[in-house]
């Protein structure tokens, strides 16, 4: 017996060191934004079952956690909001881990590391993105929250633009906001070349939010949909230093204590001053040296943002609780900061130079191809220059009562200038493949010069003032009112002198088959309104489940003299607030959506204007889940909404490349209905993935044209997206990147001419890039000190498959005074390398 006791007690200190070897450590310390030790915070694993802990006097915490997973670690407290930790696990590591919770606001939560993509949204309309920030960034041709909207909804054929379209709309029917503040984007931009960066800087971002219909009256008017870009305020000093051959960036955060404490200073919280900095040099030249157009190309963007916060000290006081008839207790007040000043600042400036020089494309099928042969001389620039400033004032009254103060300028000073002259000789190819002149020229069908001209000026100056206020009735959440009222005063003065020539045998002949000048833009004119807009939102919580979320929004636009009245309703229906229910959220949305005319929609073809017009409007009927579960033990989740968009007052447009141009004489109804899917995921373990898809069908009839209902230029049938990660199992720092887009053709026509706008159809967009990144880790820094955290370095390869998409039809002109339609293609395969440096 007692050889068979030895036995035992060896096996079972040999099976406690096996487990010991599979589990870590993860420990720190819990404080608030003021640096306070937090005593009494429960902390709780949510992976795994295991008991739940609390902190010390000294706000330690401890727990040990199985090894080789990600694992979450939730951290609550009656007075502050709930942190959940996210942290992978190594065995026989010690993990130390700091927490700071933020003083309670009754509307967040805050998730440190990345947030887990198949989490289910917990507040309301919006759509958290598939991907955070940091990750967003490792995603090739990936710069800003604009341009990750442009690849989850494939809603942009063009690599070179931030710009996209959702649900049948256009580039100007998309609202984008960045700490609440509404971002415009440029007004005489005509191509992605031209365009840069989008505005958000991904290093300092917190949270992208995205709607694609449907979305509540506290966001503005525009027909389509809302991003909503949070930048976040620092906690502790990080930084990042990222160099490429296409990107610069530079990123700093911190928080700096504007009064020192004093051990006996126990009737104040300290005041806090935080900074967040980010600078962006970004220039295509590499990439424009693959286009089928030669040249000089020289653009160069630059942009700096800033925001900085001030906490003044406050005065300590006690907690005061009411304890009501039932027996349940309201909050009636709590220590939380009062005041807090924000100031936001942009600047940035994008200069593009272009010196053509020759270029060459074939275009036609197996059965007729064509060459278009071009020598050109002349140049092209064009200069877009903005400045934002804001001032915030947020005062808290009360730990459910919100108030929120801005002012805003913003300031656009934008010109094009180009003389381009080019001759040109369009031949027919020989494509028999026995021939022995297979591929050369056959026939020349066309020789000719074009000449255009510009001399274009815009200047845009927009004030604006706000107040909003967020009033959470009681402790239970049940009730929560949005309110707020908004002045904008927008001054937009233009000068436009635009035209060309195309000469095909020596004398010119316009689209009308007379003698004159094509393309004939001239026109100045200044726009001064006045707009005012209030809204009022009610979330209710019917009941555990389910949720009613309703509201109007006003607003008098003074241009237009219209008075404009928007309700708005959404039905949430959280199944997984009842016992044991699936972890799946029913919505159904609906409202009226208007757009009132800025500036785009006035200008006429030839550059008069019609001040004469009302605003656009949309009513939407949306559908939608959102459903959370597991396949082979790793997280997913489905989201899906079938919608339809009766577009009851609109005006038709042309799209030619990313410039939009209306006309503004021939309005209409129209429609649009369809599908969005989208799959988030771990389809290879412990890495991130999505899969998206979009069926639509839009159509529109334009008064006075006799057409009936005829495709708009947006009627992108079928596009589907992909993001797929992988990772070396014996290696996980070595990852491979890959993304994919197609979309089907959209329809496009000859230029200004309203009856065949869309009477053809582009071919399909199909992109993959890929990127091979390597991750390299250094040892936790002490307490205190700053060093380099990590540095991701990356190969990319653009346009894996070298497939040349079409971005815009450039029309020339044969000897006969026929018209060809001679592709416009987008950059070929590009290497190119990337370095990002963290420091923290």
């Amino acid at each position: 017996m007692k050889l068979q006791h030895i036995a035992l007690c060896i096996l079972g200190v040999f099976f406690a060191q096996t487990l010991l070897a599979q589990t870590g450590i993860v420990q720190g310390k819990v404080k608030n934004e003021f640096n306070e030790i937090l005593e009494g915070v429960k902390v709780e694993a949510l992976e795994v079952n295991l008991p739940v802990t609390s902190t010390d006097k000294e706000g330690l915490y401890k727990i040990t956690m199985p090894a080789g997973e990600l694992q979450r670690i939730r951290f609550t407290h009656p007075t502050h909001d709930t942190t959940v930790l996210e942290v992978k696990v190594v065995a026989n590591n010690v993990h130390d881990k700091p927490i700071i919770m933020r003083t309670l606001n009754l509307d967040e939560q805050v998730v440190t590391g990345n947030q887990q993509i198949t989490d289910i949204t917990a507040e309301e309309q919006m759509d958290i993105m598939p991907i955070s920030a940091e990750d967003a960034g490792k995603i090739v041709n990936v710069t800003s929250a604009e341009r990750l909207m442009a690849l989850v909804t494939g809603g942009s054929t063009n690599e070179f633009s931030s710009q996209y379209r959702v649900r049948g709309g256009n580039f100007d029917e998309n609202l984008v906001y960045v700490n609440g503040i509404e971002i415009y984007r440029p007004f005489l931009i005509r191509s992605g070349l031209q365009e840069g960066l989008g505005f958000s800087n991904l290093n300092m971002t917190q949270e992208i939010k995205f709607s694609t219909g449907g979305f509540s009256s506290r966001y503005g008017d525009k027909l389509s949909s809302v991003l909503d870009v949070t930048y976040r305020t620092p906690s502790d000093f990080k930084a990042t230093v990222e160099a490429g051959i296409l990107t610069t960036n530079l990123h700093f955060e911190g928080v700096i204590d504007r009064s020192k404490e004093r051990p006996d200073d126990s009737l104040y919280r300290k005041g806090r001053f935080t900074y967040l900095m980010g600078a962006r040099r970004y220039t295509w030249a590499y990439l424009l040296n693959s286009l089928e157009s030669k040249g000089s190309y020289n653009p160069n963007y630059l942009d700096y943002q800033g925001m900085f916060t001030y906490v003044p000290k406050t005065k300590r006081k006690s907690l005061k609780i009411r304890t009501r008839k039932d027996g349940t207790q309201d909050t009636m007040y709590l220590p939380t900061e009062r005041l807090k000043l924000t100031t936001f600042i942009n600047f940035s400036r994008n200069n593009y130079l272009f010196e053509p020089d020759v270029s060459e494309t074939t275009f036609g099928t197996i059965q007729q191809a064509f060459r278009l042969r071009v020598a050109a001389e002349g140049r092209e620039i064009t200069r877009y220059t903005t400045g934002l400033g804001a001032v915030s004032l947020t005062h808290r009254p009360h730990a459910r009562l919100r108030f929120d103060y801005t002012l805003t300028a913003y300031r656009a000073q934008e010109s094009e200038l180009f003389d381009v002259e080019g001759g040109y000789l369009l031949s027919e190819v020989n494509t028999s493949f026995g021939s022995d002149e297979f591929g050369e020229d056959e026939f020349l069908l066309g020789i000719g010069t074009q000449f255009r001209h510009a001399r274009n000026y815009l200047t845009v100056n927009v004030l604006s003032g706000q107040f909003r206020t967020e009033w959470t009735t009681d402790d239970t959440r049940r009730h929560k009112l949005y309110a707020g009222a908004q002045y904008v005063y927008r001054d937009i003065e233009d000068d436009l002198k635009e035209y060309q020539a195309l000469d095909s045998a020596d004398f010119f002949i316009n689209p009308n088959g007379q003698f004159g000048l094509d393309g004939y833009l001239r026109g100045s004119v200044r726009l001064k309104n006045n707009s005012f807009k209030a809204f009022l939102q009610h979330r209710w919580q019917l009941s555990a489940p389910m949720t009613l979320i309703y509201g109007v929004r006003g607003i008098y636009y003074d241009q237009t003299d219209e008075l404009l009245v928007s309700p708005r309703l959404q039905l949430i229906y959280d199944m997984s607030k009842n016992v044991g229910g699936p972890k799946l959220r029913l919505r159904m949305a609906g409202g009226l959506y208007y757009q009132p005319p800025l500036y785009r929609e006035f200008r006429r073809l030839d550059g008069t204007v019609n001040l004469d017009l009302k605003s656009q409007l949309a009513i939407h009927y949306i559908a939608g889940l959102d459903y959370q579960f597991p396949i082979w033990n790793r997280p997913f989740r489905f989201f899906a909404e079938l919608y339809y968009k009766d577009l009851n007052h609109i005006y038709t447009y042309e799209a030619q490349n990313v410039r939009v141009r209306y006309y503004p004489d021939f309005p209409g109804t129209g429609y649009a209905y369809g599908l969005d899917a989208r799959l988030y995921g771990q389809f290879i373990k412990g890495v991130d993935s999505w899969l998206s898809m979009n069926i639509l069908k839009t159509s529109e009839d334009v008064v006075g044209d006799t057409l009936g209902f005829v495709s708009r230029p947006s009627d992108q049938r079928f596009s589907f997206s992909m993001y797929f990660q992988d990772e070396l199992p014996l290696n996980p720092t070595y990852k491979v990147h890959v993304s994919f887009t197609y979309a089907s053709g959209l329809p496009f026509g000859p230029p200004e001419r309203i009856l065949s706008r869309t009477n053809f159809d582009f071919p399909s967009y199909q992109r993959v890039d890929l990127g091979l990144s390597k991750t390299f880790t250094f040892k936790e820094k002490k307490e205190g000190k700053r060093a380099l955290e990590s540095i991701w370095a990356t190969l990319e390869v653009f346009n894996l498959l070298e497939r040349a998409n079409t971005v815009s039809y450039i029309w020339i002109k044969d000897l006969q005074n026929n018209q060809f339609a001679v592709p416009n293609h987008l950059s070929q395969r590009l290497l190119n390398l990337r370095v990002v440096m963290k420091f923290e």
